[in-house]
Formats: C-alpha cells, structure tokens, sequence
C-alpha cells in the first residue's frame, strides 16, 4: 500500500480519520447511498468548514444522490486498490487519499479506472438551473415534474435521505424547503413509469442575491442502447426540456445521453463519451450570450417560455452524433466556469458543460 485514509481518530461513529481540511470515511458496500449516515457527515463537515473524503473499494457504486451531496459540500470519492488509491471522477493515481484535493498535472489514469464495465443502458441526463423571485409566491420542483411529465414518468417518491419514503409532492418540498432557509436544501427523488422506465433525481436550492436557485439534475433509464432510434432519444430530450421553460426563470438546461447501467448508479470507471442533445437558454443567458439571429435561425432555435421574456431551445444532435459542434456555435466559445460565473449558477452546470465537451480532457470524463 502507498499510502493511507488514516490520521487522527475522530469521535464522530462514521468518521474513521480527521485530517487537516477533511474528514475521512471508509465505506467497504457494494453501495453507498444518502443514508441518514452520510447525510450526518456531510452536514457535520459542513459545519467545521472541511471537506468529506469517503474512500472506498472499486466494485462500490454511489446512488446518484449520494454522488450529488459529496459533490455539492465539496467532498471526493477515492477508490483504494491492493497497491494504491486513485481518484473515482477523473482516474488519477494517487500517493494518499488526501491528494485528492491537490492539483496535479494530468497523468495516465488507474488501469483499473480504465477497465470496461458492464454497461449496456441508454440513460437521459438532465441539468438545468431555475431562478426565482422570493417576491413572488415561490412553488418549487416545477422543472423535475416538467421533465417527469414530458417523458410520461410519474414522481413516486422524496426526501432528503435515501430510502425515499415521502409521496412526491412539490408543495410539501417548497415548505420544508423555506423552513430550511437560509441554509440549502438537497432533496432527492425518484420516479417510474408504467414499462419500468425510472427516473431518479435531486434537486438543489439555495439563497442567493437574485432571489433562489434551484439545480435540477435528473437520470432516466432509457432502455436497451439497441432499442432506441437516434433520434427518439434526442425529442425526448427537447420535449422535456420544453416543459421545463414554463417555470420561474429557467437560467441553463443541458440534456446529454449516456450509456450506464439500469440502475443509474456512479461507478469509478471511465464512461463513455456523452452525446449532447438538447439546449435551453433562459431569458438571462440569452441576454448574456447576445446570440445574432444567424446563429439562431441556423442551430434551429425556437423560442420557448414566457411570450414577454422568452427563452431560446435547441436541438443538438442524436445519439450518433452532431451535439457537440451545434453546441459550439450556440455557446461561441464561451467558457463554462465564465458562463457559471456571469449567470451565478451552481458549479454543476459548468460541470454538465465541461463534460459535453469532447476536449475537456480529464473533467469530460465524470459522469
């Protein structure tokens, strides 16, 4: 072994180290979910202003929500082998855990990061950003019902951990949500559809200066990756995205395809290459991008939302292809990080946009 997730014992039940700047779990599941556990520990380092490190073996998968929370707190995942640790988003060797949080320059990624996993599913990833107005009265999770309801899935469930055990309503999450302010709130959800077709979810909500904004981020099992047409995925997309334009302020969405496994899980593997599918850009990325009509009229947009204030839908390509060059010319090289910045958005849009892109090296490579 080259190194270690050990440091001082911390007294917290599910810390197993407490370094400089991070606290250390070791999780030895098959899955780690957001179980009352995590959400304990994430809201604990949270509080001392450190960061969470879980350190796991390499068959384990992080539900979707999991994944999300680590993500959201500023936490890593790091995969320990027989002979070393490497870094579960991007492959990279590491010494110790804890160089998860330096910078390095790139390198080969772990053989074992590389390793083809089973995957054999279409999913449809969305990530998208809502603005409202806490002038106006505020009713949350519109964007992931929009997305639900375009694809025919019915909302079941919610909550903040996993098991999700509360019905699915968008009321009862706006209200714990504004008894939770002004801290963030990180709520989790799923859906299924008659053919078994499930979505799961989370959605993001935080105070800002502009009033609050929601990150909705959502994966549906799109079935066998032979079963689908090229372009059936890609309406899908844009039908979902549509029916996200209708509530508050829609500020970004992407929608990309993915190959994954049914159960929608992250693994520690390099995944493939996702294929952009759909674009909305909301009245204030419109404004801020300053498209000339040409780029609009030829990348086929259409204008969706508010007839006062509307925003601008786009179909990028099909899961052969075509998203990533219509996507160039919508965005006119605006950089990710930039854009974030400019629109106040939730880091994991410049992350969505990151990983739509073919060169992003090793940041293209999360999922």
């Amino acid at each position: 072994m080259t190194g270690d997730a050990t440091g001082e014992r911390a007294a917290h039940p599910l810390v197993d180290a407490v370094s400089p700047g991070c606290i250390t779990w070791e999780h030895r599941g098959d899955v780690l979910a957001l179980g009352t556990g995590l959400s304990d520990v994430l809201h604990r380092a949270t509080l001392e202003g450190v960061r969470t490190l879980v350190v796991t073996p390499a068959h384990t998968r992080l539900t979707p929500a999991a994944a999300s929370a680590l993500e959201a707190t500023g936490g890593a995942w790091v995969v320990r082998t027989e002979e070393a640790f490497f870094d579960a988003r991007t492959g990279r060797p590491l010494a110790t855990p804890r160089d998860v949080f330096t910078g390095s320059a790139p390198g080969p990624a772990h053989e074992r990061f590389l390793a083809s996993p089973v995957r054999s599913h279409l999913q449809l990833v969305f990530t998208g950003a809502t603005r409202h107005r806490v002038s106006r009265p505020v009713r949350l999770g519109g964007a992931v019902e929009g997305i639900a309801g375009a694809l025919g899935i019915d909302l079941a469930t919610w909550g903040a951990t996993e098991p999700l055990a509360a019905r699915w309503s968008r009321d009862d999450m706006t209200e714990r949500t504004r008894r939770r302010m002004p801290d963030e709130s990180l709520w989790a959800l799923a859906g299924r559809r008659a053919d078994e077709t499930a979505l799961l979810a989370t959605l993001r909500i935080a105070r800002t200066r502009e009033g609050l904004e929601e990150t909705t981020r959502a994966w549906v099992d799109a079935g066998s990756a032979g079963a689908r047409s090229a372009g059936s995925l890609a309406d899908d997309a844009t039908a979902a995205l549509r029916a996200t334009a209708g509530h508050g302020m829609p500020l970004i969405a992407l929608a990309m395809a993915a190959i994954g496994a049914p159960d929608l899980a992250r693994r520690a593997s390099a995944p493939a290459t996702p294929q952009p599918l759909a674009l909305l850009l909301g009245p204030p990325a419109v404004a801020a991008l300053r498209l000339p009509d040409a780029v609009v009229r030829d990348a086929g947009g259409e204008r969706v939302g508010s007839p006062r204030l509307p925003g601008l839908l786009f179909r990028l390509g099909d899961t052969r292809g075509g998203g990533w060059d219509t996507l160039a010319r919508v965005l006119g090289g605006a950089e990710p990080d930039a854009l974030t910045r400019l629109l106040q958005l939730d880091p994991a849009i410049a992350q969505a946009l990151r990983e739509a892109d073919p060169e992003g090296g090793d940041d293209a490579r999360s999922a």
